[in-house]
């Protein structure tokens, strides 16, 4: 057993706890449409309106001179934002001329909505992109409101870090938990700072691992595995700073709890995320078993199947994992954060 004990036995009694509930199952499903439909509605609103400005023309060729359309069109034609950048004026136009020609034509005067058609079926492949960013968001908003809420009820100071990375905020402040790159306490005189999504360069690649190893070379040249959860024992004003940033990140001495997050409610996919989870908190725990360091690993998230769950309880009872927990339980949710927030 490694030494920071059985936390999880004060939310967990067995392998059966850590199964998503049918009712926690509707519940994810129910609020990742609702999520959906919010992301749904900016290509709605495009839409409409590149609908009611092709209106105003009476023959397909037309559209061709509306100058504020010419994005829309492209969008219709197939053209990605990404592709568009990478064509020039009369390669957009050669491609409209046979657009025009081979689809909207065609249609004879359903030209229109033949274009709004074809609009938001390329738009669609954009939502699909934001959709499957959406579950890491989502995971990260859950967790980090857990962790305000922790430190609200107990009368504790949080301060947290925006995506640009300026200045800690006191937790007051914050209006939008998704912009949360890190937040910062302390835990009686010892200053921490927990991390979303953290390279590491002190985790090896896979064939780095068979040689069973530590890292030959100029560490600082790698880039490390992202881990999206990291507690490290520093300062605000050092992990801020670029220079004791990078400096934090080299050294296993730094580095009290590591974590991975999965938002996905989808069973279908939970055990392939599992999978991903385990293979990473296995290299993370052999990488720094090397440099003879252990800092505690946990999982939380939200689909949890049967059959990822006796593997989970069975790292839990080996040690191999110091804390686990289904998120969708408030229970778990709360003791796992409390457990985490105290070490």
């Amino acid at each position: 057993m490694n030494q920071y004990g059985q936390p999880y036995l004060a939310h967990l009694m067995s392998s059966q706890d850590l199964i998503t509930t049918p009712a926690a199952k509707r519940a994810g499903f129910v609020a990742a449409v609702l999520e959906k439909s919010k992301l749904a509605d900016e290509f709605i609103r495009d839409a409409r309106t590149l609908r009611t400005k092709a209106s105003a023309a009476h023959s397909p060729e037309i559209l061709l001179d509306i100058e504020d359309i010419q994005a829309g069109l492209l969008t219709a034609a197939g053209v990605s934002d990404k592709a568009a950048n990478y064509l020039g004026t009369s390669d957009r136009r050669e491609i409209l001329l046979e657009y025009v020609k081979t689809v909207l034509e065609p249609a004879g005067d359903k030209f229109v909505e033949e274009l709004v058609y074809r609009f938001l079926l390329t738009r669609g492949d954009t939502l699909g992109g934001k959709v499957r960013n959406l579950v890491g968001v989502w995971a990260q908003r859950q967790f980090s409101n857990y962790i305000i809420s922790e430190f609200r009820v107990a009368g504790r100071e949080l301060r947290w870090l925006g995506t640009k990375r300026v200045g800690w905020q006191q937790i007051d402040e914050l209006t939008d938990p998704d912009q949360v790159r890190a937040f910062a306490w302390k835990t009686g005189y010892m200053s921490r700072v927990l991390a979303y999504n953290v390279g590491i360069p002190l985790i090896k690649t896979d064939e780095e691992m068979a040689n069973d190893a530590p890292v030959e070379g100029n560490i600082s040249s790698r880039g490390g595995k992202n881990v999206d959860l990291c507690l490290l024992q520093t300062t605000e004003d050092a992990y801020i700073a670029k220079s004791q940033r990078s400096r934090t990140i080299k050294e296993t001495n730094f580095y009290i709890a590591l974590g991975e997050l999965k938002g996905g409610i989808d069973p279908a996919g939970a055990d392939e995320h599992w999978k991903t989870a385990s293979a990473h908190l296995s290299r993370i725990r052999r990488s720094f078993a090397l440099y003879g360091a252990a800092p505690a690993l946990f999982f939380i998230g939200n689909a949890v199947e049967a059959s990822m769950a006796g593997e989970i309880w069975g790292m839990l009872e080996r040690g191999e994992l110091a804390n686990a927990a289904n998120m969708t339980d408030d229970k778990q949710a709360i003791s796992l954060v409390s457990w985490l927030c105290k070490l």
